[in-house]
């Protein structure tokens, strides 16, 4: 009886993972995903950064508060993977539906992209944009003529996958996105 029903639930999470594997959009066109570097941040990170800003720069007015600079903020509980990758998809190419385990920090550095959210809303990106993308779903495609090529780094807890496949939302399909 207990092999039983060891054998039932073996069967119930193969046919998940089969599921979630046939739900998941593949990559097309990929020419390069050259990693360029990997390193991990040992411990805790926690740093702030505030930069004056010089007069006349747009949104300063010179009094010496908050507009007056610039800020930043990063903070890791704990080990922290930071991968920087290359990235260029062929003309038609696309990366599927997708999240990342952390956050992603990408400039694009020829050619441009459409880039979904998971309610099918599109952001174009052209050369010399950046772009950061979280744990939410999202897509890129390249529907110019020419190779979208942009540079790409990770910051994700130590050991986690670059990138999680994930089902294509309801909106996806109208649009082709699938």
């Amino acid at each position: 009886m207990r092999s039983r029903i060891l054998l039932l639930i073996a069967a119930a999470l193969i046919t998940c993972i089969i599921v979630t594997i046939a739900q998941a959009t593949p990559i097309v066109g990929l020419l390069v995903g050259t990693i360029l570097s990997q390193g991990t941040l040992s411990d805790e990170t926690m740093i702030h950064v505030r930069v004056p800003l010089p007069p006349g720069n747009p949104g300063t007015d010179g009094d010496g508060d908050r507009d007056d600079e610039w800020r930043a903020k990063l903070s890791t509980s704990g080990p922290t993977d930071v991968i920087v990758q290359d990235v260029v998809y062929a003309p038609g190419g696309h990366t599927g539906w997708h999240s990342h385990p952390g956050m992603m920090l990408s400039s694009v550095v020829a050619g441009s992209i459409e880039w979904y959210d998971d309610r099918c809303g599109k952001h174009v990106y052209n050369v010399g944009d950046s772009l950061t993308e979280t744990t939410a779903t999202h897509y890129v495609r390249n529907v110019g003529t020419l190779n979208a090529h942009f540079m790409v780094t990770y910051v994700i807890a130590h050991g986690q996958p670059r990138r999680i496949d994930q089902p294509p939302p309801a909106c996806a399909a109208a649009l082709g996105l699938d």
